[in-house]
């Protein structure tokens, strides 16, 4: 008989964590924007990680849609020059209720943006990598965004999924949080808990997005976690807008989110 899978014995296992936020997690339940409240829940729950002793990594969308809100745009713009400008408003806004939380309890961030060539760049790759391990040895939250402000098609990965895979291979992670707006990932029968392989019928199951600021959806999470599991690192999806603490996963995660193992 295989051994019992335990979630939490593998959260606690893993001393390095990459937490990748989509814009829904971000966002009001009423209006549809990115919020203050929600970056801030978001920042709190990255700081009680640390203060658990792990080493995280926060990749997080939501630059978009808070530039969207500022520029009055009701859908994520398709041509590249808004979306880039969308992206420079707010970014800014974005970072600076990140690091403002997180200083209030104690911890220190830093941005980090990065294009798809910063790591197929076996050089700059390198760069990044001593970059990211400098600053978790100093103790300090790296906050990744993809560089939209200045990314082209043919160097964006395009969602936050797939950045947040690479990432997690190029540090090593022990885990890979994928945070969403919905609880688990459904299958041909229903809510999956546990995946041990991806299967045809789970990927016909799987399905974009429609949600007017955001990119990805369930098929770009099954992209990231083959990314991921060929460097041998789970992956959990879940509800980041359950404001559960993910703390709490260090002891009790059955029932939480999807987790690929």
């Amino acid at each position: 008989m295989s051994e019992r899978f335990d979630p939490a014995q593998l959260a606690r296992k893993a001393k390095r964590w990459v937490v990748k936020v989509g814009t829904s997690v971000l966002t009001d339940g009423k209006s549809g924007q990115v919020t203050r409240h929600g970056v801030e829940g978001i920042a709190s729950e990255m700081v009680s990680l640390c203060k658990q002793g792990k080493e995280v990594i926060l990749v997080t969308s939501g630059a978009i849609g808070i530039g969207m809100g500022v520029l009055e745009l009701k859908t994520r713009p398709t041509d590249l020059a808004k979306l880039q400008a969308a992206a420079a408003t707010g970014q800014g806004k974005l970072i600076q209720w990140y690091t403002s939380r997180m200083e209030e309890e104690g911890f220190h961030a830093a941005q980090v943006l990065l294009t798809r060539g910063d790591l197929e760049d076996r050089q700059r790759r390198l760069n990044v990598k001593a970059t990211l391990e400098t600053l978790l040895k100093a103790g300090i939250i790296p906050i990744i965004n993809e560089n939209d402000t200045v990314s082209t098609e043919e160097i964006r990965y395009g969602d936050n999924d797939l950045l947040s895979a690479h990432v997690a291979s190029l540090v090593g992670a022990g885990l890979l949080l994928l945070l969403t707006d919905v609880d688990h990932l459904i299958g041909p029968k229903g809510p999956l808990h546990q995946v041990r392989e991806i299967t045809p019928e789970l990927e016909r199951a799987a399905r974009g997005t429609s949600k007017p600021s955001s990119t990805g959806g369930m098929r770009s999470k099954l992209e990231a976690v083959r990314i991921a599991r060929t460097h041998g690192i789970p992956t959990a999806v879940m509800n980041g807008r359950s404001r559960v603490s993910l703390a709490k996963l260090l002891t009790e995660a059955d029932g939480k989110g999807t987790w690929f193992v």
